[in-house]
Protein backbone atom coordinates (compact mmCIF):
# COMPACT_ATOMS: atom_id res chain seq x y z
CA UNK A 1 0.00 0.00 0.00
CA UNK A 2 1.39 3.42 -0.99
CA UNK A 3 2.06 5.73 1.94
CA UNK A 4 -0.09 8.84 2.00
CA UNK A 5 1.88 12.05 2.34
CA UNK A 6 1.68 14.01 5.60
CA UNK A 7 0.65 17.65 5.85
CA UNK A 8 1.04 20.38 8.46
CA UNK A 9 -1.56 23.15 8.17
CA UNK A 10 -0.34 26.50 9.54
CA UNK A 11 -2.69 29.35 10.43
CA UNK A 12 -1.02 32.59 11.59
CA UNK A 13 -3.51 34.86 13.34
CA UNK A 14 -3.61 38.51 14.36
CA UNK A 15 -6.83 39.90 15.83
CA UNK A 16 -9.14 37.59 13.87
CA UNK A 17 -9.93 34.92 16.48
CA UNK A 18 -13.44 34.06 15.27
CA UNK A 19 -12.30 33.69 11.66
CA UNK A 20 -9.19 31.72 12.65
CA UNK A 21 -11.33 29.25 14.62
CA UNK A 22 -13.58 28.81 11.57
CA UNK A 23 -10.47 28.22 9.44
CA UNK A 24 -9.26 25.51 11.82
CA UNK A 25 -12.71 23.91 11.95
CA UNK A 26 -12.91 23.86 8.15
CA UNK A 27 -9.75 21.73 8.14
CA UNK A 28 -10.84 19.46 10.99
CA UNK A 29 -14.22 18.78 9.36
CA UNK A 30 -12.67 16.90 6.40
CA UNK A 31 -10.81 13.60 6.16
CA UNK A 32 -8.37 14.86 3.47
CA UNK A 33 -8.38 11.66 1.47
CA UNK A 34 -6.51 9.70 4.10
CA UNK A 35 -3.57 12.10 4.34
CA UNK A 36 -2.12 12.58 7.81
CA UNK A 37 -2.96 16.20 8.71
CA UNK A 38 -1.92 18.22 11.76
CA UNK A 39 -2.78 21.87 12.46
CA UNK A 40 -0.64 24.62 13.98
CA UNK A 41 -2.43 27.78 15.10
CA UNK A 42 -0.07 30.71 15.75
CA UNK A 43 -1.26 33.84 17.52
CA UNK A 44 1.00 36.80 16.78
CA UNK A 45 0.52 38.58 20.14
CA UNK A 46 -2.96 39.84 19.24
CA UNK A 47 -3.89 42.77 21.52
CA UNK A 48 -7.41 41.34 21.82
CA UNK A 49 -6.05 38.34 23.77
CA UNK A 50 -6.76 35.89 20.94
CA UNK A 51 -4.21 33.47 22.41
CA UNK A 52 -6.25 33.05 25.59
CA UNK A 53 -9.38 32.61 23.48
CA UNK A 54 -7.69 29.86 21.46
CA UNK A 55 -6.69 28.01 24.63
CA UNK A 56 -10.31 28.09 25.82
CA UNK A 57 -11.66 26.95 22.45
CA UNK A 58 -9.02 24.21 22.22
CA UNK A 59 -10.40 22.61 25.37
CA UNK A 60 -14.07 23.34 24.69
CA UNK A 61 -13.99 21.95 21.14
CA UNK A 62 -11.85 18.94 22.01
CA UNK A 63 -9.18 19.68 19.44
CA UNK A 64 -6.66 17.58 21.38
CA UNK A 65 -3.40 16.69 19.71
CA UNK A 66 -4.82 17.53 16.27
CA UNK A 67 -4.15 21.24 16.91
CA UNK A 68 -0.99 22.74 18.40
CA UNK A 69 -1.18 26.30 19.72
CA UNK A 70 1.67 28.78 19.46
CA UNK A 71 0.76 31.76 21.64
CA UNK A 72 3.49 34.30 20.92
CA UNK A 73 4.35 37.43 22.89
CA UNK A 74 5.69 39.25 19.80
CA UNK A 75 3.98 40.05 16.52
CA UNK A 76 6.38 38.35 14.11
CA UNK A 77 4.45 39.20 10.95
CA UNK A 78 3.39 36.60 8.39
CA UNK A 79 6.67 35.11 7.17
CA UNK A 80 8.43 34.95 10.52
CA UNK A 81 5.26 33.63 12.17
CA UNK A 82 5.20 30.75 9.69
CA UNK A 83 8.95 30.25 10.09
CA UNK A 84 8.47 29.43 13.77
CA UNK A 85 6.47 26.35 12.80
CA UNK A 86 8.29 25.47 9.57
CA UNK A 87 11.69 25.36 11.25
CA UNK A 88 10.33 23.33 14.15
CA UNK A 89 8.76 20.82 11.75
CA UNK A 90 12.01 20.49 9.80
CA UNK A 91 13.93 19.44 12.92
CA UNK A 92 11.75 16.38 13.51
CA UNK A 93 13.15 12.94 12.89
CA UNK A 94 10.25 12.41 10.47
CA UNK A 95 9.02 15.84 9.33
CA UNK A 96 5.75 16.20 7.39
CA UNK A 97 6.02 16.17 3.62
CA UNK A 98 4.11 19.38 3.02
CA UNK A 99 3.09 22.58 4.80
CA UNK A 100 -0.23 24.19 3.86
CA UNK A 101 -0.42 27.88 4.75
CA UNK A 102 -4.00 29.02 5.31
CA UNK A 103 -4.95 32.59 6.17
CA UNK A 104 -7.03 32.99 9.34
CA UNK A 105 -9.69 34.77 7.26
CA UNK A 106 -9.91 31.83 4.83
CA UNK A 107 -11.59 28.44 4.98
CA UNK A 108 -11.74 25.29 2.88
CA UNK A 109 -14.64 25.03 0.43
CA UNK A 110 -13.81 21.50 -0.76
CA UNK A 111 -11.08 18.86 -0.31
CA UNK A 112 -8.45 21.46 -1.20
CA UNK A 113 -5.78 20.05 1.12
CA UNK A 114 -5.90 16.55 -0.35
CA UNK A 115 -6.16 17.93 -3.89
CA UNK A 116 -3.01 20.01 -3.50
CA UNK A 117 -1.14 17.23 -1.69
CA UNK A 118 -2.02 14.70 -4.41
CA UNK A 119 -0.71 17.15 -7.01
CA UNK A 120 2.62 17.53 -5.18
CA UNK A 121 2.81 13.74 -4.81
CA UNK A 122 2.76 13.40 -8.60
CA UNK A 123 4.81 16.51 -9.47
CA UNK A 124 8.26 16.13 -7.87
CA UNK A 125 9.59 19.35 -9.43
CA UNK A 126 6.84 21.44 -7.81
CA UNK A 127 7.96 23.29 -4.70
CA UNK A 128 4.64 25.07 -4.16
CA UNK A 129 1.06 24.91 -5.38
CA UNK A 130 -1.68 27.44 -4.76
CA UNK A 131 -5.44 26.98 -4.43
CA UNK A 132 -8.21 28.80 -6.26
CA UNK A 133 -9.70 31.53 -4.07
CA UNK A 134 -13.21 32.97 -3.91
CA UNK A 135 -14.53 36.09 -2.23
CA UNK A 136 -17.10 35.81 0.55
CA UNK A 137 -19.88 36.48 -2.00
CA UNK A 138 -18.68 33.63 -4.22
CA UNK A 139 -16.93 35.68 -6.89
CA UNK A 140 -13.57 34.20 -8.00
CA UNK A 141 -10.58 36.16 -6.75
CA UNK A 142 -7.14 36.69 -8.22
CA UNK A 143 -4.82 34.01 -6.83
CA UNK A 144 -2.03 33.64 -9.43
CA UNK A 145 0.48 36.28 -10.46
CA UNK A 146 3.52 37.30 -12.47
CA UNK A 147 6.59 38.47 -10.58
CA UNK A 148 6.63 42.25 -9.99
CA UNK A 149 8.90 44.23 -12.29
CA UNK A 150 9.20 47.61 -13.98
CA UNK A 151 6.39 47.07 -16.50
CA UNK A 152 4.06 45.24 -14.11
CA UNK A 153 4.35 48.19 -11.71
CA UNK A 154 3.57 50.72 -14.46
CA UNK A 155 0.51 48.72 -15.51
CA UNK A 156 -0.63 48.49 -11.89
CA UNK A 157 -0.46 52.16 -10.96
CA UNK A 158 -1.43 54.03 -14.17
CA UNK A 159 -4.93 52.44 -14.32
CA UNK A 160 -5.72 53.77 -17.82
CA UNK A 161 -7.31 51.58 -20.48
CA UNK A 162 -4.91 52.16 -23.40
CA UNK A 163 -1.86 51.69 -21.17
CA UNK A 164 -3.35 48.61 -19.51
CA UNK A 165 -4.10 47.05 -22.89
CA UNK A 166 -0.62 47.84 -24.17
CA UNK A 167 0.93 46.15 -21.14
CA UNK A 168 -1.62 43.35 -20.75
CA UNK A 169 1.10 40.70 -21.12
CA UNK A 170 2.94 42.24 -18.18
CA UNK A 171 -0.04 42.51 -15.85
CA UNK A 172 0.99 41.25 -12.41
CA UNK A 173 -2.39 39.88 -11.39
CA UNK A 174 -3.55 37.06 -13.66
CA UNK A 175 -7.30 36.82 -14.38
CA UNK A 176 -9.43 34.98 -11.79
CA UNK A 177 -10.29 32.32 -14.41
CA UNK A 178 -6.63 31.56 -15.14
CA UNK A 179 -6.27 27.83 -15.87
CA UNK A 180 -4.27 25.31 -13.86
CA UNK A 181 -0.58 25.21 -14.58
CA UNK A 182 2.81 26.74 -13.72
CA UNK A 183 2.85 30.43 -12.72
CA UNK A 184 5.39 32.81 -11.17
CA UNK A 185 3.75 32.95 -7.75
CA UNK A 186 0.45 32.28 -6.00
CA UNK A 187 -1.44 33.87 -3.15
CA UNK A 188 -0.08 33.16 0.31
CA UNK A 189 -3.66 32.94 1.61
CA UNK A 190 -3.86 29.27 0.60
CA UNK A 191 -0.64 27.71 -0.63
CA UNK A 192 0.98 24.33 -0.03
CA UNK A 193 4.77 24.05 0.06
CA UNK A 194 6.98 21.03 -0.18
CA UNK A 195 8.78 21.30 3.17
CA UNK A 196 12.10 20.18 1.71
CA UNK A 197 11.85 22.94 -0.92
CA UNK A 198 11.20 25.64 1.67
CA UNK A 199 14.13 24.39 3.71
CA UNK A 200 16.25 24.39 0.54
CA UNK A 201 15.80 28.18 0.23
CA UNK A 202 16.09 28.89 4.00
CA UNK A 203 12.38 29.55 4.62
CA UNK A 204 10.75 33.00 4.51
CA UNK A 205 13.23 35.86 4.55
CA UNK A 206 12.79 37.55 7.96
CA UNK A 207 13.40 41.04 6.53
CA UNK A 208 9.73 41.08 5.46
CA UNK A 209 7.21 41.87 8.18
CA UNK A 210 4.14 41.70 5.96
CA UNK A 211 3.63 41.74 2.17
CA UNK A 212 6.04 40.47 -0.51
CA UNK A 213 7.33 37.66 1.72
CA UNK A 214 5.58 34.95 -0.30
CA UNK A 215 6.58 36.61 -3.60
CA UNK A 216 10.20 36.63 -2.49
CA UNK A 217 10.05 33.02 -1.29
CA UNK A 218 8.58 31.77 -4.57
CA UNK A 219 11.09 33.76 -6.59
CA UNK A 220 13.90 32.06 -4.64
CA UNK A 221 12.22 28.68 -5.21
CA UNK A 222 12.18 29.37 -8.96
CA UNK A 223 15.83 30.41 -8.91
CA UNK A 224 16.66 27.07 -7.27
CA UNK A 225 14.83 25.15 -10.00
CA UNK A 226 11.54 24.48 -8.17
CA UNK A 227 8.24 25.02 -9.97
CA UNK A 228 5.24 26.96 -8.63
CA UNK A 229 1.81 25.81 -9.80
CA UNK A 230 -1.77 27.04 -9.61
CA UNK A 231 -4.66 24.57 -9.11
CA UNK A 232 -8.02 26.41 -9.13
CA UNK A 233 -9.99 23.21 -8.55
CA UNK A 234 -8.77 23.31 -4.93
CA UNK A 235 -11.18 25.90 -3.56
CA UNK A 236 -10.76 28.24 -0.58
CA UNK A 237 -13.02 31.10 0.48
CA UNK A 238 -11.11 34.21 1.58
CA UNK A 239 -12.43 37.31 3.40
CA UNK A 240 -9.43 39.31 2.19
CA UNK A 241 -7.91 41.98 4.40
CA UNK A 242 -9.65 41.10 7.66
CA UNK A 243 -6.40 41.45 9.62
CA UNK A 244 -4.83 44.39 7.81
CA UNK A 245 -7.95 46.34 6.74
CA UNK A 246 -6.24 47.64 3.57
CA UNK A 247 -8.56 49.81 1.43
CA UNK A 248 -7.47 51.05 -2.01
CA UNK A 249 -7.60 54.79 -1.32
CA UNK A 250 -6.60 54.60 2.34
CA UNK A 251 -3.09 55.33 3.52
CA UNK A 252 -0.80 52.30 3.35
CA UNK A 253 1.14 51.18 6.44
CA UNK A 254 4.88 51.86 6.48
CA UNK A 255 5.72 48.15 6.48
CA UNK A 256 4.15 47.75 3.02
CA UNK A 257 6.51 50.34 1.55
CA UNK A 258 9.47 48.80 3.36
CA UNK A 259 8.59 45.35 2.04
CA UNK A 260 8.30 46.75 -1.51
CA UNK A 261 11.73 48.35 -1.16
CA UNK A 262 13.34 45.22 0.27
CA UNK A 263 11.90 43.01 -2.47
CA UNK A 264 13.18 45.17 -5.35
CA UNK A 265 16.49 45.85 -3.60
CA UNK A 266 17.26 42.14 -3.85
CA UNK A 267 17.39 42.58 -7.63
CA UNK A 268 19.99 45.33 -7.35
CA UNK A 269 19.92 48.75 -5.75
CA UNK A 270 20.16 50.66 -9.03
CA UNK A 271 17.26 48.67 -10.47
CA UNK A 272 15.22 49.31 -7.32
CA UNK A 273 15.86 53.06 -7.62
CA UNK A 274 14.78 53.02 -11.27
CA UNK A 275 11.56 51.15 -10.47
CA UNK A 276 10.84 53.38 -7.46
CA UNK A 277 11.21 56.55 -9.56
CA UNK A 278 9.13 55.03 -12.34
CA UNK A 279 6.34 54.09 -9.92
CA UNK A 280 6.23 57.63 -8.56
CA UNK A 281 6.02 59.14 -12.06
CA UNK A 282 3.46 56.58 -13.24
CA UNK A 283 1.36 57.17 -10.11
CA UNK A 284 1.38 60.91 -10.79
CA UNK A 285 0.24 60.21 -14.34
CA UNK A 286 -2.48 57.87 -13.10
CA UNK A 287 -3.70 60.48 -10.62
CA UNK A 288 -3.81 63.15 -13.33
CA UNK A 289 -5.77 60.86 -15.68
CA UNK A 290 -8.22 59.97 -12.90
CA UNK A 291 -8.90 63.65 -12.21
CA UNK A 292 -9.35 64.48 -15.91
CA UNK A 293 -11.79 61.56 -16.32
CA UNK A 294 -13.40 62.35 -12.94
CA UNK A 295 -12.79 58.88 -11.58
CA UNK A 296 -11.86 57.91 -8.03
CA UNK A 297 -8.06 57.96 -7.70
CA UNK A 298 -6.31 54.62 -7.22
CA UNK A 299 -3.32 56.26 -5.54
CA UNK A 300 -3.38 55.71 -1.76
CA UNK A 301 -3.60 58.71 0.52
CA UNK A 302 -0.16 60.27 1.28
CA UNK A 303 1.39 57.93 -1.30
CA UNK A 304 3.98 60.37 -2.64
CA UNK A 305 5.15 61.40 0.83
CA UNK A 306 5.32 57.81 2.10
CA UNK A 307 6.90 56.42 -1.07
CA UNK A 308 9.61 59.09 -0.90
CA UNK A 309 10.21 58.52 2.83
CA UNK A 310 10.19 54.73 3.05
CA UNK A 311 11.37 53.76 -0.46
CA UNK A 312 13.24 56.44 -2.38
CA UNK A 313 15.14 58.20 0.39
CA UNK A 314 16.63 54.99 1.88
CA UNK A 315 17.51 53.67 -1.59
CA UNK A 316 19.30 56.91 -2.47
CA UNK A 317 21.12 57.00 0.86
CA UNK A 318 19.35 60.20 1.91
CA UNK A 319 17.67 58.63 4.92
CA UNK A 320 18.35 55.66 7.16
CA UNK A 321 15.17 53.75 7.79
CA UNK A 322 15.72 52.84 11.45
CA UNK A 323 12.15 52.06 12.41
CA UNK A 324 12.76 48.38 13.21
CA UNK A 325 10.37 46.62 15.55
CA UNK A 326 11.88 44.93 18.60
CA UNK A 327 11.87 41.46 17.05
CA UNK A 328 13.60 42.69 13.90
CA UNK A 329 16.59 43.73 16.02
CA UNK A 330 16.90 40.08 17.07
CA UNK A 331 16.77 38.57 13.60
CA UNK A 332 18.23 41.07 11.14
CA UNK A 333 21.81 42.02 10.38
CA UNK A 334 21.72 45.70 11.35
CA UNK A 335 24.80 46.77 9.34
CA UNK A 336 25.79 49.05 12.23
CA UNK A 337 22.85 51.41 11.85
CA UNK A 338 22.07 51.65 15.56
CA UNK A 339 23.57 51.21 19.00
CA UNK A 340 22.64 47.56 19.59
CA UNK A 341 24.15 47.27 23.07
CA UNK A 342 21.75 45.63 25.56
CA UNK A 343 18.99 47.88 26.87
CA UNK A 344 18.42 48.56 30.54
CA UNK A 345 22.08 48.86 31.51
CA UNK A 346 24.53 51.74 31.09
CA UNK A 347 27.71 51.45 29.07
CA UNK A 348 30.11 51.50 32.04
CA UNK A 349 27.95 49.05 33.99
CA UNK A 350 27.92 46.78 30.93
CA UNK A 351 31.73 46.87 30.71
CA UNK A 352 31.99 46.10 34.43
CA UNK A 353 29.60 43.17 34.01
CA UNK A 354 31.71 41.80 31.13
CA UNK A 355 34.80 42.14 33.35
CA UNK A 356 33.16 40.12 36.14
CA UNK A 357 31.90 37.53 33.61
CA UNK A 358 35.51 36.93 32.56
CA UNK A 359 36.61 36.25 36.19
CA UNK A 360 37.95 39.79 36.63
CA UNK A 361 40.91 38.96 34.42
CA UNK A 362 42.07 42.30 33.06
CA UNK A 363 44.03 40.73 30.21
CA UNK A 364 41.35 38.27 29.13
CA UNK A 365 41.10 38.29 25.34
CA UNK A 366 37.36 37.70 25.55
CA UNK A 367 36.86 40.74 27.79
CA UNK A 368 38.79 43.07 25.48
CA UNK A 369 37.01 41.76 22.41
CA UNK A 370 33.68 42.59 24.04
CA UNK A 371 35.03 45.94 25.30
CA UNK A 372 35.68 47.17 21.77
CA UNK A 373 32.50 45.53 20.47
CA UNK A 374 30.49 47.54 23.03
CA UNK A 375 32.46 50.68 22.13
CA UNK A 376 31.70 50.17 18.44
CA UNK A 377 27.99 50.14 19.25
CA UNK A 378 28.18 53.05 21.71
CA UNK A 379 29.57 55.37 19.02
CA UNK A 380 26.46 54.77 16.89
CA UNK A 381 24.50 56.86 19.41
CA UNK A 382 26.51 59.91 18.31
CA UNK A 383 24.84 62.02 15.63
CA UNK A 384 25.73 63.32 13.09
CA UNK A 385 28.30 61.08 11.42
CA UNK A 386 30.95 63.81 11.31
CA UNK A 387 31.02 64.03 15.12
CA UNK A 388 31.21 60.24 15.29
CA UNK A 389 34.22 60.04 12.96
CA UNK A 390 36.98 60.12 15.66
CA UNK A 391 35.27 57.31 17.61
CA UNK A 392 34.89 55.34 14.37
CA UNK A 393 38.61 55.65 13.66
CA UNK A 394 39.46 54.42 17.17
CA UNK A 395 37.02 51.50 16.82
CA UNK A 396 38.34 50.43 13.42
CA UNK A 397 41.94 50.38 14.67
CA UNK A 398 41.11 48.51 17.87
CA UNK A 399 38.81 46.06 16.06
CA UNK A 400 41.69 45.11 13.77
CA UNK A 401 44.13 44.84 16.69
CA UNK A 402 41.66 42.60 18.51
CA UNK A 403 41.59 40.29 15.49
CA UNK A 404 45.41 40.19 15.36
CA UNK A 405 46.27 39.81 19.04
CA UNK A 406 43.19 38.07 20.47
CA UNK A 407 42.36 35.91 17.46
CA UNK A 408 38.65 36.81 17.73
CA UNK A 409 36.51 38.36 14.98
CA UNK A 410 33.34 39.90 16.47
CA UNK A 411 32.00 42.84 14.42
CA UNK A 412 29.99 45.44 16.31
CA UNK A 413 27.00 44.78 14.00
CA UNK A 414 26.47 41.41 15.72
CA UNK A 415 23.81 41.88 18.42
CA UNK A 416 25.41 40.58 21.64
CA UNK A 417 23.54 40.14 24.92
CA UNK A 418 24.73 40.35 28.51
CA UNK A 419 27.14 38.08 30.42
CA UNK A 420 28.51 36.49 27.25
CA UNK A 421 31.71 34.57 28.00
CA UNK A 422 34.39 34.03 25.35
CA UNK A 423 36.51 31.32 26.93
CA UNK A 424 40.14 30.76 26.03
CA UNK A 425 41.03 32.58 22.82
CA UNK A 426 42.07 32.22 19.23
CA UNK A 427 40.44 31.13 16.01
CA UNK A 428 37.01 32.59 16.81
CA UNK A 429 34.89 33.89 13.91
CA UNK A 430 31.65 35.08 15.49
CA UNK A 431 29.59 36.42 12.58
CA UNK A 432 26.14 35.80 14.07
CA UNK A 433 22.93 37.79 13.74
CA UNK A 434 22.47 37.70 17.48
CA UNK A 435 24.13 36.16 20.52
CA UNK A 436 21.83 36.04 23.53
CA UNK A 437 22.43 36.46 27.26
CA UNK A 438 24.60 34.05 29.30
CA UNK A 439 26.12 32.34 26.25
CA UNK A 440 29.48 30.55 26.52
CA UNK A 441 31.68 30.25 23.40
CA UNK A 442 35.03 28.46 23.35
CA UNK A 443 38.08 28.71 21.12
CA UNK A 444 38.31 27.89 17.39
CA UNK A 445 34.56 28.39 16.95
CA UNK A 446 33.07 29.53 13.66
CA UNK A 447 29.60 31.07 13.76
CA UNK A 448 28.20 32.13 10.39
CA UNK A 449 30.51 33.18 7.60
CA UNK A 450 33.32 35.69 7.40
CA UNK A 451 31.15 38.46 5.98
CA UNK A 452 29.39 40.56 8.57
CA UNK A 453 26.65 41.89 6.26
CA UNK A 454 25.46 38.55 4.91
CA UNK A 455 21.84 37.77 5.84
CA UNK A 456 22.30 34.00 6.29
CA UNK A 457 23.73 34.17 9.81
CA UNK A 458 22.89 32.15 12.92
CA UNK A 459 21.02 33.22 16.03
CA UNK A 460 22.42 31.92 19.34
CA UNK A 461 19.70 32.13 21.98
CA UNK A 462 20.08 32.71 25.73
CA UNK A 463 22.12 30.26 27.76
CA UNK A 464 23.54 28.28 24.84
CA UNK A 465 26.99 26.73 25.21
CA UNK A 466 29.28 26.27 22.18
CA UNK A 467 32.16 23.78 22.41
CA UNK A 468 35.67 24.29 21.09
CA UNK A 469 36.07 23.94 17.33
CA UNK A 470 32.33 23.95 16.61
CA UNK A 471 31.02 25.40 13.34
CA UNK A 472 27.48 26.85 13.11
CA UNK A 473 26.68 27.74 9.53
CA UNK A 474 23.77 29.42 7.76
CA UNK A 475 20.44 30.92 8.79
CA UNK A 476 19.91 28.63 11.79
CA UNK A 477 18.81 29.07 15.39
CA UNK A 478 20.58 27.46 18.34
CA UNK A 479 17.80 27.27 20.95
CA UNK A 480 17.96 28.58 24.49
CA UNK A 481 20.05 26.39 26.78
CA UNK A 482 21.26 24.15 23.95
CA UNK A 483 24.76 22.65 24.05
CA UNK A 484 26.92 22.18 20.94
CA UNK A 485 29.71 19.65 21.41
CA UNK A 486 33.34 20.20 20.46
CA UNK A 487 34.05 20.11 16.70
CA UNK A 488 30.35 19.67 15.84
CA UNK A 489 29.07 21.09 12.54
CA UNK A 490 25.59 22.62 12.82
CA UNK A 491 23.66 23.37 9.62
CA UNK A 492 20.05 23.23 10.89
CA UNK A 493 18.13 24.55 13.89
CA UNK A 494 18.92 23.14 17.35
CA UNK A 495 15.87 22.88 19.64
CA UNK A 496 16.07 24.51 23.08
CA UNK A 497 17.78 22.53 25.82
CA UNK A 498 19.23 19.80 23.61
CA UNK A 499 22.81 18.62 23.19
CA UNK A 500 24.16 18.05 19.67
CA UNK A 501 27.47 16.50 18.63
CA UNK A 502 29.14 15.19 15.50
CA UNK A 503 29.43 16.01 11.80
CA UNK A 504 26.73 16.82 10.92
CA UNK A 505 25.49 17.56 14.44
CA UNK A 506 22.95 15.10 15.86
CA UNK A 507 21.15 15.06 19.21
CA UNK A 508 22.35 12.89 22.07
CA UNK A 509 19.98 14.19 24.76
CA UNK A 510 16.34 14.82 23.97
CA UNK A 511 15.04 17.80 25.92
CA UNK A 512 11.66 19.43 26.24
CA UNK A 513 10.80 20.99 22.89
CA UNK A 514 9.04 23.84 24.64
CA UNK A 515 5.76 23.38 22.75
CA UNK A 516 2.88 21.32 24.04
CA UNK A 517 -0.67 20.74 23.05
CA UNK A 518 -2.98 23.01 24.97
Amino acid sequence: MTRKSSIAVIVVNFNTADLAIRAVESVLSRDHGGHDVEIHLVDNASPKEDGARFSEEHKARGWGDRVTLWCETTNHGFGRGNNLVLKSLATRAAPPDYAFLLNPDARLENDAVSSLADFLDHTPKAGAVGAGISHADGRPAVAAFRFPGMLTEIERVVNFGPVNRLLRNFRGALPPDWPAGPVDWVSGAAVMFRLSAVKDVSYFDPVFFLYFEEVDLMRRLSERGWEVHYRPEAQVLHAEGSSTQIVVQERRPAYLYRSWRRYFSKQGRLYAVMVALTVMLASALGLLIARVLRRPPQVPRHFFRDHARYVLAPLLGLRRDLDYDADMVRVLPLHGLINANPKGIGYLSLIAEDYRTHNRELFSQGFWTLFWHRFGNLRMSVRPRLLRAPMTLIYQVMYKLTQWFCGIDLPYSVVVGRRVRLEHFGGMILIAKQIGDDVIIRQNTTIGIAHATHAARPVIEDGAEIGAGAAIIGDVVVGAGACIGANAVVTSDIPPGETYVGVPARPIIRGDQGKTHA
